[in-house]
């Protein structure tokens, strides 16, 4: 394993705690309107979750995050009232993993979804009665579900309530409403601006691994972000405020939306106005405890007004279709708990099969997205399940670097989750080495391993590589997000779409601190002493990328090894031919 210094280490572990999942915070999925909405979810320790309501338990709390982001805001603060109430906060549909609307949607849209989330707890849980916590755009969400559920909706709480004027708003959808033209511009000098604004309105005591985690966060469904502005700029807490009828608790910090929201603490009928002098974005986060006090005093306090109470809820509000139907989604998506924690997986299944079921192992830094196109592929025949690999994407990261083999018990963990006697594996760069060590660990499992490059490299590559390949320093003027991007820009042809790249770069953010634990892994292990070891066929796939020079070595030390030359193409391949690709591996894989 490759060790960390003692100051690295303290580090990494540090700017961890804003990737983490706090210990007894689960992630899972609901069914809603949408689609499917991923939430975070934790309950009290003394609790069991199919009783929560008794008569010590506190009301629970919802909790709906600012656009563009995901519940990951809130993961700390979840952690923390779960001290004593269910807290529970969902991914937007369209944000974070949850499915996205087909047609454009409005605010009263989304509070539909949620109204669905709030079913199912009541189902599961018996919670007849919510109270509701928005963030910027949340906090519109959570007025217009506080009118849709007036009866289920007890109290609520809203981060920023902004009093726009004409002109404000108009700025506003000019600069949010619409894409932007230059987003993923080659300069990167987009990138850089998206940094400065989160790095402006953080909170003071906010690290840039706070920073670095919203960039990321944000650009995983920027595609989204303008139609949830259009909703949000559609309605105004000007008009919906001063109508509401449970009390409110208003916080104003200092962030982007502290002048229009001062406009708002008149337009409060029932409730308070809180200025949070000193509080930026990011205060869930660094000052989880304070936040936490502040909103648990003002959910706890005694009902002192008869029409603070709450009537028994009426049924749920009905429509004959739904808002927005989402399509049948081929790829689902789904969580293990494995041996490091949550294990996020892609998985598409054919409407019949009797081939071998197959996984696929990604590049680092990087995550199972990659390899949609072959999902839906080579899903038409087979089974195909596309993991994170601990540490990256959604799954959980290990408490220190893992190790291929860690990366490798991992999988084999998943595939016996998912009761597969036998599986193949393709595996890509990093995933390329990680299949080969399931090909050893698990010989009976594994019946045919794909390799895109073979990693093999000499003693003196695997130096230069562990000095080039550590942890990057987050610059405060967001200099290397425009170097990490016009760096990627070198290993891809013209021929792969832009949009791909910009997956590529955001999922390689994902990682956070953790980033690069994949190339230590990769280059802490050797596999000139593995390949000669594997009984298994073998097929490597050599593209004209960075492991063009080293890929034919593993060939020569393969017993079964074929071999497929792609010299017209580099990263992206998958996305640029995937019947293509799929016409190759069938024709190893399916061979008898």
């Amino acid at each position: 394993m490759w060790c960390m210094s003692t100051t690295e280490a303290e580090r990494v572990q540090r700017d961890m705690l804003f990737w983490r999942t706090p210990p007894g915070v689960r992630r899972e999925f609901v069914t809603a309107r949408n689609g499917r909405l991923h939430l975070r979810i934790a309950w009290p320790g003394s609790i069991r979750p199919d009783s929560i309501p008794h008569e010590s338990a506190k009301i629970p709390l919802v909790c709906l995050h600012l656009s563009p982001n995901s519940s990951r805001v809130y993961a700390r603060f979840l952690a923390e009232m779960a001290r004593d109430r269910l807290a529970v906060a969902p991914d937007t549909p369209g944000f974070g993993l949850s499915t996205a609307p087909i047609d454009e949607p409005s605010i009263e849209d989304y509070a539909d979804c949620i109204a669905d989330l709030l079913a199912d707890l009541e189902q599961r849980f018996g919670c007849r009665q919510f109270d509701v916590m928005g963030y910027h755009t949340g906090s519109k969400i959570a007025l217009a579900l506080a009118r849709r559920e007036s009866s289920r909706i007890r109290r609520l709480v809203l981060v920023s309530a902004p009093v726009y004027t004409p002109d404000e708003l108009e700025r506003q959808r000019a600069s949010l409403a619409v894409p932007a033209a230059d987003a993923w511009a080659s300069d990167g000098e987009a990138l850089r601006r998206r940094w400065l604004e989160h790095w402006r309105w953080k909170d003071p005591a906010a690290p840039a691994a706070f920073v670095q985690r919203e960039v990321a966060e944000g650009l995983l469904n920027q595609a989204e972000a303008p139609r949830a502005y259009r909703a949000a700029f559609a309605v105004q807490h000007a008009e919906w405020l001063p109508q509401t009828r449970q009390p409110v608790l208003l916080l104003c910090p200092d962030d982007d939306l502290r002048e229009p929201t001062l406009r708002a603490r008149s337009l409060l009928q029932r409730g308070r106005f809180v200025e949070c002098r000193g509080w930026g974005h990011g205060f869930l986060d660094v000052r989880t405890e304070a936040a936490a006090a502040l909103i648990r005093d003002f959910l706890d306090e005694p009902q002192t007004d008869p029409a603070d109470a709450v009537a028994p809820p009426a049924p749920a509000a009905t429509t004959s279709a739904p808002a927005f139907a989402p399509p049948v989604a081929r790829i689902q998506r789904d969580f293990h708990d494995g041996p490091y924690g949550p294990l996020h997986y892609r998985r598409v299944d054919p409407a019949s099969t009797a081939s071998v079921p197959l996984l696929m192992l990604h590049m680092s830094p990087n995550s199972g997205r990659i390899f949609e196109a072959a999902l839906l592929e080579m899903g038409r025949d087979r089974i195909c399940i596309a993991p994170d690999t601990p540490g990256f994407g959604e799954s959980e990261a290990p408490p220190e670097p893992a190790g291929i083999e860690g990366f490798a018990r991992a999988m084999l963990s998943l595939i016996d989750h998912l009761g597969f006697a036998q599986i193949d594996v393709l595996g890509y760069h990093t995933g390329a080495i990680t299949s080969i060590v399931l090909a050893l660990q698990a010989p009976s499992r594994i019946r045919k391993v794909v390799q895109i490059s073979s990693p093999v490299f000499t003693d003196a590559e695997l130096l230069q590589l562990r000095r080039d390949y550590g942890a990057r320093e987050w610059r405060e003027d967001g200099g290397h997000l425009v170097d990490a991007w016009q760096n990627l820009q070198r290993f891809y042809g013209p021929e792969v779409p832009r949009e791909v790249l910009a997956r590529n770069f955001t999922e390689g953010l994902r990682g956070g601190p953790a980033a690069h634990w994949g190339h230590r892994a990769a280059f802490a292990h050797d596999l000139r002493s593995d390949l000669p070891r594997v009984q298994q066929p073998v097929l490597i796939v050599n593209p004209a990328d960075d492991l063009a020079e080293q890929s034919p070595r593993g060939l020569a030390l393969l017993r079964h090894g074929r071999w497929l030359d792609l010299p017209e193409h580099a990263h992206g391949f998958i996305d640029v031919m995937p019947q293509r690709f799929g016409e190759h591996l069938r024709a190893f894989l399916d061979e008898t």
